[in-house]
């Protein structure tokens, strides 16, 4: 039996963690973390295949988190796709996709059907 690949969410807001969990826990092993701190940790022990982001968490916002991560050895390959609700606009998309680790950029009002498939091109790279 195929071990299943891990999503890490990473997202201050519970209702939507639930939301993405339903929508990938058939397919897929999905861990929760409440701000970039706690997935910071959590990624340096599971070695996620990709990781869901939220911009504006507490602690740890979204880009420090991407930075934290590309600045160590054993999480800086995980691919990163950033969902936002707040502050979704031009610059702030910019700033991310500057990232190396950061593989796309969607709101939180994409449907969900999309971002099931964002996640699928990703870890088919």
């Amino acid at each position: 039996m195929e071990t299943k690949k891990k999503i890490l969410v990473v997202d201050d807001n519970p209702t939507f963690c639930q939301l993405l969990q339903c929508a990938f826990e058939d397919e897929y092993e999905v861990v929760i973390a409440e701000d970039g701190a706690v997935c910071v940790k959590a990624a340096a022990a599971l070695k996620p295949d990709i990781i869901l982001t939220d911009v504006m968490m507490p602690n740890v916002s979204g880009i420090e988190l991407l930075r934290m991560l590309l600045s160590d050895e054993d999480t800086r390959k995980i691919p990163v796709l950033v969902l936002t609700g707040s502050h979704f606009n031009e610059s702030t998309e910019n700033l991310f996709r500057q990232e190396g680790n950061v593989k796309g950029f969607l709101s939180k009002n994409t449907p969900i059907d999309l971002v099931v498939s964002a996640v699928k091109l990703v870890l088919a790279l």
